[in-house]
């Protein structure tokens, strides 16, 4: 049976934001947290008419695959969470987008069961780490960080720790610059060493 997923929308032609080359953004509803600066709140809010089939999916992505060729671009899930449709992923890459780089755009707070089958399609991962002080995290995401750290970890044991941007946003109201220096050392003690660091605008 083929498979569908929830997609809040697909945005061609992107370039510079989320990946490398020219890439196509499939975003997709849902996501296990609920923070307080969420740039796409929607995700939560799942449209009932937004299933989509991989076949579709596919199809609608593989028009600009001249594009990916010639700039070494892809594919980015990102969402709401798209390690939450991990199964879906794996089948549109299995269609034909597993010969474009692929980037996954992830809180990595899913636990690795559910997605470890990705792990051999995946380019380059951009993980929102948020704080690695469970606290912090709690206070702005609702949710435990724990899977998150799990996660990490077990990137760094597979040794694809070079294929992980970590990102650490400073949070007015909820994290300081030396939360988050703090953060990137214990990161590089667990092997990472690609960060980009930036500030949350609060709404």
């Amino acid at each position: 049976m083929m498979r569908t997923a929830n997609i809040m929308g697909v945005d061609r032609l992107r370039m510079g934001t989320d990946g490398h080359g020219i890439t196509t953004l499939v975003a997709f509803y849902n996501c296990p947290l609920n923070c307080r600066f969420c740039i796409n709140h929607k995700c939560h809010l799942i449209d009932s008419n937004s299933k989509v089939s991989t076949l579709d999916l596919y199809n609608n992505i593989k028009i600009d695959q001249l594009y990916f060729v010639a700039t070494g671009g892809g594919l980015t899930f990102g969402g709401g969470e798209p390690l939450l449709q991990a199964s879906f992923i794996q089948d549109v890459l299995e269609l034909g987008a597993k010969n474009w780089h692929t980037t996954i755009e992830t809180s990595l707070n899913v636990p690795y069961e559910k997605w470890y089958n990705l792990i051999d399609y995946v380019d380059e991962w951009i993980v929102d780490v948020k704080d690695m002080n469970p606290s912090i995290y709690k206070c702005y995401t609702s949710k435990d960080n724990e899977i998150v750290i799990d996660n990490l970890k077990k990137i760094v044991d597979l040794g694809l720790q070079e294929r992980v941007l970590i990102r650490l946003p400073f949070i007015k109201g909820f994290n300081t610059k030396s939360d988050i220096s703090r953060s990137n050392n214990k990161l590089v003690q667990m092997g990472y060493s690609r960060f980009d660091k930036f500030y949350y605008m609060a709404k």
